[in-house]
């Protein structure tokens, strides 16, 4: 299948000196500044010299050709190490983020396999400094469709420590994983805007790199320096004929005279280039999907599954209004009812490239999607006894809520290693204890660079207690301001509280009275009204207070005199205090998609799983001890996961079926 996405490749052309006299830019000239963005934006992503690496080895020479960093040298896998795409050169985001290097197509050496940016170990080695680390504390998630449009908050990382690309990018390139320490911020960030301020534009990555995608002449007119000008040189006039730039002329904003710019400028300037060529890295959709700017409604068309959709004439994404559960309920009764199934076979529908299975979509894995759509709600026919509740957290199309739950994955790695039931027996603070000792307790961060990270750290034998907590180290940690309004948000559903349903309104004489259901038992709940609800400046008043029965209804009623003006009400549920759903937040992670997923193993954040298989048995095997009380803060949509063993073959073929040829 052919995949919509702006092409990258710079086309090598003959730019035009200017003669003698500078000569303003024909305001008539058409240039492609998005695709310009996305390029150098690539670019960035690409540059190795960020690191603390090549600041230590170049002496300050931002042009130096230094020895290459050990950790550059190989890559790790599951099966060892391999040559390293990157040997001879410092840290860069590819490193961890690969996509085709050791794949197939124009730039891949045909060894390991495509990836969808995601490496090949279970966690990612990182540069040697005095610190004892050597790994990242967590598996590389995949990069493609890291930044989808959604309709919850954005939250990166498999921790949500990030609201937005931006703030991850700066903090991955002064951070740790560049070999920076939090001390050492302030000189991370002099250190890259130097970069960009001295290259030559002569290097490897401006010349050579990806087929010359990035070169501009092989002059020092490919430099940072003239990028960030816009090609513009410093009487305000072009040096040369910018209808041959379009691969290279960025947007207006992104803009900056070196002599002028401050480092912070330069940096936040960097951030958002690559954040634009993030937004450009998405799976296979319909020119009408998501564009290279990352706007729109994405409709998948890459894979098995997606084609399977299509011949079926089935919905391949919510209508409007529509929320994600009932498009997966009302895809469930559709595939379920379908008379005559028009399959995916392979060559007829498709051919993969860089897979080795078949391009298909069969009886089994039809069997493995609806095992996959069939939560605790839907309605079991052919006595059907697995159920996935997959859906729930895996939501189609994009098969990710994009929030967190604990699937006992930290509990698994933790209990292995310490003995069973070890991880139940952690001594894990509370929010008072844990504000007032920063340093004993959360990461750290230029705010706290001495801070420990013991609930951020690796499991270990030599260290019992070190464990990874995932979101609990950000929720309400005051070191990572931007994503609490987010997490506020969500709260809800990450205290498994589901919202009341309203079942009955009426009036009664001159009362309004109206109730429901599914509310939390012997939970409150307040009641407020509004005049107008359809403004975005509406004030909201509470004008009572009530609490479900045990059974989760509720009923309330209010007089309403003749002729008072309409009135809106709506309920909202108390949410605990930040003290007490910060236990609440123990071992959650982020829901990773399962879009290619062939492409991004070894799995869950911390990677010891290697099959589809091993997967499924792990959800059969944790879904049982939710039910027997044996998970620490286990989700509640774990103990609703029912799988025999003949549930693995379908599902794991439905998995597969989601599997695409990604590439760069």
């Amino acid at each position: 299948m052919k995949r919509f996405r702006l092409c990258r490749r710079a086309i090598p052309v003959l730019l035009l000196l200017a003669i003698v006299l500078p000569a303003r830019a024909d305001n008539d000239v058409i240039t492609d500044f998005p695709g310009a963005d996305v390029n150098i934006g690539e670019r960035l992503f690409l540059e190795t010299r960020f690191s603390q690496y090549f600041f230590t080895n170049a002496l300050g020479d931002a042009n130096a050709v230094v020895p290459g960093d050990p950790i550059m040298a190989t890559l790790q896998t599951t099966n060892g190490s391999v040559p390293g795409p990157f040997a001879g050169q410092a840290m860069n985001c590819r490193q961890c983020h690969i996509v085709d290097e050791v794949g197939y197509g124009p730039f891949g050496n045909h060894t390991l396999g495509n990836r969808t940016y995601a490496d090949f170990a279970r966690r990612s080695p990182i540069p040697a400094r005095d610190d004892g680390q050597t790994i990242t504390p967590r598996n590389s998630p995949t990069l493609v469709d890291a930044v989808l449009p959604r309709d919850t908050p954005l939250f990166l990382h498999h921790d949500g420590q990030f609201a937005s690309a931006h703030d991850l990018i700066i903090a991955t390139l002064t951070g740790r994983n560049y070999g920076w320490k939090p001390e050492e911020y302030a000189t991370a960030v002099h250190h890259i805007a130097t970069i960009i301020r001295d290259d030559d534009g002569m290097g490897y990555l401006a010349v050579d790199a990806r087929d010359s995608r990035f070169r501009v002449l092989e002059t020092f007119l490919g430099s940072y320096q003239n990028v960030f000008a816009g090609f513009n040189n410093y009487l305000g006039s072009y040096i040369f004929d910018p209808r041959g730039l379009t691969a290279n002329l960025i947007s207006p904003q992104y803009r900056l005279d070196m002599r002028y710019a401050s480092d912070d400028e330069i940096l936040e300037t960097i951030a958002s280039l690559i954040e634009t060529y993030l937004k450009n890295l998405t799976f296979s959709q319909a020119t009408n999907g998501v564009d290279f700017v990352g706007v729109g409604t994405p409709i998948f068309n890459g894979s098995p599954f997606d084609v399977f959709l299509i011949k079926n004439n089935l919905p391949q994404r919510p209508a409007t209004n529509e929320t994600f559960a009932q498009y997966s309920g009302r895809l469930l009764q559709m595939v379920t009812a379908l008379p005559n199934p028009q399959f995916v076979t392979d060559p007829a529908d498709g051919l993969f490239e860089t897979h080795t299975q078949k391009f298909q979509f069969g009886q089994v894995e039809l069997a493995g999607l609806k095992i996959f759509l069939t939560g605790k709600d839907s309605p079991r026919g052919n006595g059907q006894a697995n159920v996935g509740n997959c859906v729930t957290c895996h939501s189609l199309p994009a098969f990710t809520d994009f929030i967190f739950h604990n699937t006992g994955a930290t509990q698994a790695e933790y209990d292995t290693i310490h003995g069973l039931g070890s991880f139940n027996q952690v001594d894990v603070p509370g929010l008072a204890a844990r504000q007032a000792n920063h340093n004993a307790y959360l990461p750290p961060t230029p705010n706290h660079p001495y801070a420990t990270g013991i609930f951020e750290t690796v499991p270990t034998q030599a260290q019992p207690g070190q464990v990874d907590l995932g979101l609990w180290n950000v929720y309400e940690n005051p070191d990572f301001p931007a994503p609490q309004p987010g997490l506020r948000q969500i709260l809800p559903r990450l205290m498994g509280v589901t919202p009341p349903q309203i079942e009955n309104a009426e009036m009664l004489s001159q009362q309004f009275v109206f109730s429901g259901a599914k509310g939390p038992p012997d939970g409150i709940y307040y009641i407020l009204a509004s005049e107008n609800a359809l403004l975005p400046t509406t004030n909201w008043t509470i004008i009572a207070t009530n609490t479900f029965d045990p059974q989760g209804h509720f009923n309330f009623s209010t007089p309403v005199a003749p002729g008072t003006a309409q009135t809106f009400y709506k309920l909202s549920l108390q949410m605990p205090t930040p003290a007490k759903a910060l236990p609440r937040t123990i071992a959650l992670f982020k829901t990773p998609t399962l879009r290619d997923l062939a492409h991004s193993g070894p799995y869950l954040h911390t990677g010891r799983l290697d099959s589809f298989e091993d997967v499924i048995r792990f959800y059969q095997d944790f879904s049982v001890k939710a039910r027997l009380g044996e998970v620490r803060n286990a989700d509640p949509e774990l103990r609703e996961i029912f799988l025999d063993d003949g549930a693995i073959l379908p599902l794991a073929a439905f998995l597969r079926s989601l599997n695409e040829d990604y590439t760069d």
